[in-house]
């Protein structure tokens, strides 16, 4: 076994100490994962001013208010008149699938598991949100910065540390299986 000497006087063993560079997260890995915890407690967050069982019907900032908002500015007046037909005569059922997809997205982002599907369930979110939202007086720029988070997200290895999905991917990689459409899927949300 080969062995170097430090200025230190220790001695280190290199496939030893390769092992244990791999094992410690970089500073871009804690960063990426930093960001991904980040904008899932964001998601989280923001169910606070929409709860079942009303999801703030009758508040005066609730989700009925910011349905309204989307309705007297629209960004496109087919939006708008989806949102009149359809979603404020189901403001129930859109608040438990609204509330039901942003605690899914968050959870997602802050467990960093599944967090590629997070990530872009996330980004389809924003632009959801973007388009809804974006001519009102509160104006595009934080559903852009969210679109940006959710993509950033998406595309970098944000799920490398500290996540169930590195867990997953060791686990995954050690079993030989068939390569099905199914196992591609899984495999691209949990890489």
């Amino acid at each position: 076994e080969q062995r170097l000497e430090e200025q230190d006087g220790r001695q280190h063993t290199p496939d030893r100490d390769q092992g244990a560079m791999e094992r410690r997260p970089s500073r871009y890995a804690v960063a990426f994962a930093a960001t991904r915890i980040a904008l899932g407690l964001y998601w989280l967050y923001e169910q606070h001013w929409k709860l079942p069982p009303d999801f703030g019907l009758h508040d005066p900032r609730g989700l009925m208010f910011a349905f309204r908002q989307s309705i007297q500015y629209p960004t496109l007046d087919l939006y708008r008149a989806f949102l009149q037909n359809v979603v404020v005569p189901h403001f129930h059922l859109f608040g438990w699938l609204i509330g039901f997809t942003e605690v899914a997205i968050g959870a997602s982002l802050v467990l960093g598991a599944l967090t590629r599907a997070g990530a872009l369930l996330g980004a389809l979110q924003a632009v959801n949100l973007l388009i809804a939202q974006g001519a009102t007086p509160e104006g595009p720029w934080i559903y852009v910065a969210l679109l940006a988070a959710n993509l950033f997200v998406l595309f970098t290895p944000s799920n490398r540390r500290f996540s169930v999905d590195s867990r997953l991917a060791r686990r995954v990689s050690a079993t030989p299986s068939e390569t099905t459409f199914l196992t591609r899927m899984w495999l691209w949300a949990i890489s």
